[in-house]
């Protein structure tokens, strides 16, 4: 006699994972009820809220006699890496069931919200935001808040592509919901909101929220046509322009902070270097294009990952050991493994870090292609976040030292 288990449906699904993050929470909140000190002085302040606050203020902080240091804990990355795993998996599912292309133009899409992190990130090094908004500037709250945004212009642009609205109609929509911003801006502006430590003058915001609509406006006039894709990186580019405009002004001089000087040939170096790099990949990809096994390298994903962690491996390398003698302020490599490897040899890293990205892309694109060909969202969203793994820290690291920082 054959029997089967019951198939759970996808709303069963959704109840029953609802159903153990509300039980989790609840278990949170009881233990927290019944013994406040060991919940949360000895747990949530030691390995999770403590590191932020010990972040924003630049030293170690103590509550109740319980010492947080600044960084994380092991229990605090295990936490945050079960959280990354599921977020990326209900990422999957749901633009699955949008039927939302996970590829190239999506990854472009991203493109701003993947600076976000690394840029604000810099800012509040130097002590730009005011409290209580600089903790929402640190790991791992920049990484939720960056989120959000995305979710937001993710379904604004679905809504809109649903509704099938004349073109005409939802340009005007997102013109409209772009100068509620500058209105609600300069609303705040006039009351003396009060931010960082640089305020950015409402006129200039205007400029740059103009800027981020261009593309919009673009596809309109150009293609008449207005995609999610291009929703969500005018999205993208209405928080994290304002933020370059922020780390302009520090170069030029208006700095808020304490700084060692600027350093833009370290920027042009490192980009130099990563281009030259990726270039010479891209090439030989293309003059051996008939060869399948080299032609997977000049795919533009591809390519992404292994430019985003050359950035990030040659910035450590260059800033640490300051091979050219361009008298960089001092730095020093906190992971073990990355120390590790320069210790051995300094130009190491950088070198390890291009191979091992030469090897995912073989392992995805050659080795396991076929069983792979029926996951293309979930190959291409782990590219995604094999590059992010990669430019934010790298990105983060170049801008320090090219501020000085």
């Amino acid at each position: 006699m054959n029997m089967s288990l019951p198939t759970i449906t996808a709303h069963q699904k959704i109840v029953l994972s609802l159903g153990i993050l509300l039980g989790i929470l609840a278990a949170i909140v009881l233990g927290y009820l019944l013994a406040p000190t060991l919940i949360y002085d000895q747990w949530i302040w030691k390995y999770y809220w403590g590191p932020v606050v010990a972040d924003a203020t630049g030293h170690s902080v103590s509550h109740n006699g319980v010492v947080a240091q600044e960084g994380y804990t092991l229990i605090s990355e295990i936490t945050y890496g079960i959280i990354l795993v599921c977020a990326l998996y209900a990422l999957y599912k749901l633009l699955k069931k949008l039927a939302i292309r996970i590829d190239w133009y999506f990854c472009l899409a991203l493109f701003p919200y993947i600076l976000f992190g690394p840029v604000t990130r810099v800012l509040e090094d130097t002590n730009y935001f005011t409290e209580p908004f600089v903790y929402w500037f640190i790991s791992p709250l920049i990484y939720f808040q960056t989120a959000f945004f995305v979710l937001i212009f993710l379904f604004l642009g679905y809504h809109l592509q649903k509704k099938a609205f004349s073109l005409k109609k939802t340009l005007l929509i997102l013109l409209a919901l772009f100068l509620l911003i500058d209105v609600t801006y300069t609303f705040l502006w006039v009351l003396g909101f009060d931010y960082g430590a640089s305020i950015i003058e409402p006129w200039f915001f205007y400029m740059l929220s103009f800027f981020a609509f261009l593309p919009l406006l673009y596809r309109f006039l150009k293609k008449q046509t207005v995609t999610i894709n291009t929703v969500i990186f005018s999205g993208g580019l209405l928080i994290v322009v304002p933020c370059f405009f922020l780390v302009g002004r520090w170069m030029v001089g208006d700095q808020w902070s304490s700084s060692s000087g600027t350093y833009l040939n370290v920027l042009w170096l490192i980009l130099g270097l990563v281009s030259l790099i990726v270039g010479i990949v891209a090439l030989v990809a293309w003059v051996f294009r008939n060869n399948e096994g080299i032609t997977v390298y000049k795919h533009p994903l591809n390519l992404s990952m292994l430019g985003g962690h050359l950035i990030d491996g040659i910035t450590s390398y260059i800033s640490i050991y300051d091979p050219l003698q361009m008298g960089l302020p001092s730095y020093i490599e906190k992971h073990p493994a990355s120390n590790t490897l320069m210790e051995v040899w300094p130009p190491l890293f950088p070198i390890v870090k291009f191979l091992l990205i030469i090897l995912v892309i073989f392992v995805f694109d050659i080795y396991y292609k076929k069983e792979l060909e029926r996951y293309p969202r979930l190959i291409n969203l782990l590219k995604i976040g094999i590059f992010i793994l990669g430019v934010s820290p790298g990105l983060r690291d170049l801008l320090r030292v090219t501020m000085g920082v």
